[in-house]
């Protein structure tokens, strides 16, 4: 167990959330290995399974292509069709995002919970596009030059 912070959108996501299971009327008692307050529940209110979280993604992909490919049918056009993908590849591209957007890589491992720096570095900080080296060389310019 470890403490994360959040950003406040986040903080208010999660608020919406906890909302829509009370006015559901989903079981807010519900203690799992000495833990309680879930916020991402089944309607029992127990927590989702990461199988289960996955399933969700799955299925809002499979609805967006399906509404897609109608309307590009309609409009005489080629559907842009999501791919289907997990859990996993959000937290990858988020990690990728906060790296790109120079985020401070302890504070980055940290926030991904790596053992290592290593993992964050080698695993999740990828470099998506030539831009970002360009930036880093003119930095080394400037400081060379300064």
């Amino acid at each position: 167990m470890r403490t994360i912070p959040m950003t406040n959108e986040v903080k208010s996501a999660f608020q919406r959330q906890r909302q829509v299971n009370f006015m559901m009327g989903i079981d807010r008692n519900i203690t799992v290995e000495g833990y309680d307050g879930f916020i991402f529940t089944a309607k029992t209110g127990r927590p989702l399974q990461p199988s289960a979280v996955n399933n969700i993604l799955y299925n809002i992909v499979k609805a967006y292509n399906k509404d897609e490919l109608k309307k590009a049918k309609k409009e005489h056009r080629k559907a842009e069709l999501l791919p289907k993908f997990s859990a996993h590849v959000l937290r990858h591209t988020a990690c990728t995002r906060m790296a790109e957007k120079g985020m401070d890589i302890k504070v980055l491992q940290y926030l991904m919970g790596h053992s290592s720096i290593d993992i964050t570095m080698q695993v999740y900080n990828h470099i998506t596009d030539m831009s970002r080296v360009k930036n880093e060389v003119v930095k080394m310019d400037e400081a060379v030059n300064a």
